[in-house]
């Protein structure tokens, strides 16, 4: 009994996940390119856009791998605690970083908030795919 997706599946989780990145990175494509058109390249980092979609990127990951996670009777409830309460953090984390690009935009803030994106974006991948797995996992033990 295989518990991961084959070769074919794994391509199939890896498309459809591109795909959804694809849907919530073409905005940003085009804030770069007018920012970097109209103004100048700090105005990139001090638009607070970019910890606002972490904040929901961090929210969609945590709703996919917690309903996967509903659906396998299996997973240890101690370490989907654990998963948990990491990214309700990284949310909060991608909310107070947005609150003070609003209130008071600094570079140090920009920074910090692209580096939270970026992060996001991992997680968008890696919690996609182990979301998927999960959910096969409960398709085959069923």
């Amino acid at each position: 009994m295989k518990q991961y997706p084959c070769s074919k599946e794994q391509k199939a989780i890896l498309a459809e996940l591109c795909s959804e990145y694809l849907f919530i990175v073409t905005p940003f494509v085009f804030l770069v390119a007018i920012k970097l058109y109209a103004y100048s390249w700090k105005d990139i980092f001090l638009a607070a856009d970019w910890s606002l979609v972490s904040c929901i990127i961090f929210g969609q990951i945590a709703v996919r791998t917690s309903r996967a996670a509903i659906k396998n009777r299996t997973v240890d409830d101690r370490h989907f605690s654990w998963y948990s309460s990491k990214r309700f953090f990284l949310v909060a984390m991608s909310l107070l970083v947005y609150f003070g690009m609003i209130a008071k935009p600094t570079l140090c803030l920009g920074f910090g908030q692209l580096g939270l994106f970026a992060l996001a974006s991992l997680f968008h991948f890696k919690d996609g795919v182990a979301a998927k797995a999960i959910e096969h996992r409960t398709l085959t033990t069923v």
